[in-house]
C-alpha cells in the first residue's frame, strides 16, 4: 500500500479563500458557456440565406455521419470524398472533415442524428459539459472555479465546436476517480474510451501498472460489447472502411490538409516548422515514448496515486500525432487533481503567470483560426503549430512547482475536497 502523501496540511481556518475558490468565477465561465451554447444551437439550426456564409463546425460532421448511418450508408462516412459531398449537401459549404472515429462512436452519433441538428447539438454539448464539470467538482472540490477558469479557452472552444472533448475528459476523470478508490468499475469509462483510444494510453498504462486486473477485465468486456454492437448494427464491412479511413488520415496529416496550427502534438509542431513527415513522425514517436516512460518512472518512484493520475493525464497528451485543442479537457482533469497543492507552493503573481500560460497554450489554436488568411488547410501558409511547446512549458512549470515545500499559509478551502485524501493516496 502507498503511504499517505507528504505535503498535505491539516485543515484549519485561515485566511480568506483564494481566487481559485470563488464561486463567482465559476459562474462567469459557465454563464458564458451557456450563452454561447444557446446562440450556437440557434445558429446551427437556422437555414442560411442564399449566398450567405454558414458556420460549419465539428458537430456538423457528427450529424452528417449519423445521418448517413441512419440511411444505411455508414461506410460512406469513412470515404473522404463521399463524406465531403454529404457535408456539402447538408451544410451548403465545402469543408474538409474526414471521418476517422471507430464504429462505436459512429453508432452513437447515429442516435444523435435522429434529432434536428440544433437540438442534437444542444443536448450533446450541454449534457457532456455538465458531466465534465460534475467530474471536475468531484476531484477539485472547492477549487472547481480555479480549474474551470484555467481551462476556460478549452471549455468555450468545445462548446463552440460541439466536439466530444467534454465526453472524453469526463470519462478520463471518472476512470481516475474509480481507480483511486480501487473500484473495478474504473474499467467502464476506460473501455468507453474506445471512441478515442489514443486518449486512453496513460489511463491504460496506469491501470496495468497498478495491477488493477478486475478493472482491466471490465474494460475488456466493455470494449468487446461496444465493438460487437457496432458490428451487428453496421455489418463486418464497416471495419474495412474504418481502417481505410485511418490510413487515408495519415496521408492527409502528412500533406498538412488538417488545421495543423490547432493540433497539440510534437508532430504538428515539427511539420509546421519545416520538418519532413518522416522526421516529424520520428519526433512524435520519441515524444510518446518519453511521456509514457516518465509516467512509468513516476510509478517506479512510488508517487502517490493521485499524482500518478495527474501524470497519466499529462502523458496522454503527447501520445498521438492526431490531437487537437479540444482534447485538452484531459489537462483539466490533471489540474483538478493537483490544484490545491499547486496553490500551496506558488504565490499570487506566479499563479497569475501560470494561468496566462495555460490560456496561451490551450487557446492559441482557436485565436489563430480567427486571424485573416490563416490558411487552415495549406501547410505552406498556415501559422506554426506552437501548442505542444507551450503545453510542455506549462506542465514542466507545474512539475517544478510541485517539488517545492508547501507554504504554511493556507486558506480554509485549500484542503476541502469531496475526495478523501486516504483514497487518493492508498
Amino acid at each position: 500500500m502507498r503511504q499517505t502523501e507528504p505535503g498535505r496540511l491539516p485543515m484549519h481556518h485561515g485566511p480568506a479563500p483564494s481566487l481559485a475558490t470563488r464561486p463567482w468565477l465559476l459562474k462567469i465561465v459557465l454563464t458564458l458557456a451557456a450563452m454561447l451554447l444557446a446562440f450556437a444551437a440557434v445558429t446551427y439550426q437556422r437555414t442560411a440565406a442564399p449566398g450567405a456564409e454558414r458556420p460549419v463546425v465539428d458537430f456538423h460532421a457528427f450529424h452528417v455521419a449519423g445521418t448517413l448511418s441512419l440511411q444505411g450508408r455508414a461506410a460512406d462516412s469513412y470515404d473522404a470524398e463521399r463524406m465531403e459531398r454529404a457535408q456539402k449537401a447538408a451544410t451548403g459549404v465545402k469543408v474538409f472533415m474526414p471521418w476517422t472515429y471507430p464504429p462505436p462512436f459512429t453508432l452513437f452519433v447515429a442516435a444523435l442524428a435522429a434529432l434536428p441538428l440544433g437540438l442534437a447539438y444542444a443536448l450533446f454539448t450541454g449534457l457532456t459539459l455538465a458531466f465534465y464539470v460534475a467530474v471536475l467538482h468531484r476531484m477539485a472540490g472547492a477549487h472547481l472555479p480555479g480549474v474551470v477558469a484555467a481551462m476556460a479557452p478549452v471549455i468555450l472552444l468545445t462548446v463552440l465546436t460541439g466536439q466530444n472533448g467534454f465526453l472524453t475528459g469526463a470519462l478520463t476523470g471518472w476512470c481516475l476517480l474509480a481507480l483511486t478508490a480501487h473500484r473495478a468499475g474504473a474499467g467502464i469509462p476506460l473501455g468507453l474510451m474506445i471512441i478515442k483510444p489514443h486518449l486512453a494510453a496513460g489511463l491504460a498504462l496506469l491501470t496495468v501498472a497498478e495491477r488493477r486486473w478486475q478493472a482491466v477485465a471490465v474494460a475488456s468486456a466493455t470494449v468487446t460489447a461496444a465493438l460487437a454492437v457496432s458490428t451487428i448494427a453496421f455489418g463486418p464491412a464497416i471495419w474495412a472502411a474504418f481502417i481505410d479511413s485511418v490510413r487515408d488520415s495519415g496521408t492527409f496529416l502528412a500533406q498538412g490538409r488538417y488545421p495543423i496550427f490547432r493540433m497539440t502534438s510534437p508532430y504538428s509542431t515539427a511539420l509546421s516548422l519545416g520538418a519532413g513527415p518522416a522526421l516529424a513522425f520520428a519526433l512524435q514517436g520519441a515524444s510518446a515514448l518519453l511521456a509514457l516512460g516518465l509516467l512509468g518512472f513516476a510509478w517506479y518512484r512510488r508517487l502517490p496515486l493521485r499524482l500518478l493520475a495527474a501524470c497519466a493525464c499529462a502523458a496522454t497528451l503527447f501520445v498521438s500525432p492526431y490531437a487537437y485543442d479540444y482534447d485538452l479537457t484531459i489537462l483539466g482533469v490533471g489540474l483538478a487533481l493537483i490544484l490545491p497543492d499547486l496553490l500551496q507552493r506558488t504565490g499570487r503573481p506566479e499563479q497569475l503567470a501560470m494561468c496566462m500560460l495555460f490560456w496561451a497554450a490551450t487557446g492559441y489554436g482557436i485565436v489563430t483560426a480567427f486571424l485573416p488568411d490563416e490558411g487552415a488547410y495549406s501547410l505552406a501558409s498556415s501559422p506554426p503549430a506552437l501548442m505542444a511547446p507551450m503545453l510542455i512549458a506549462a506542465i514542466g512549470w507545474a512539475v517544478i512547482a510541485m517539488r517545492r515545500t508547501p507554504s504554511a499559509r493556507i486558506d480554509a478551502a485549500a484542503i476541502e475536497s469531496p475526495m478523501p485524501s486516504s483514497s487518493l493516496s492508498a
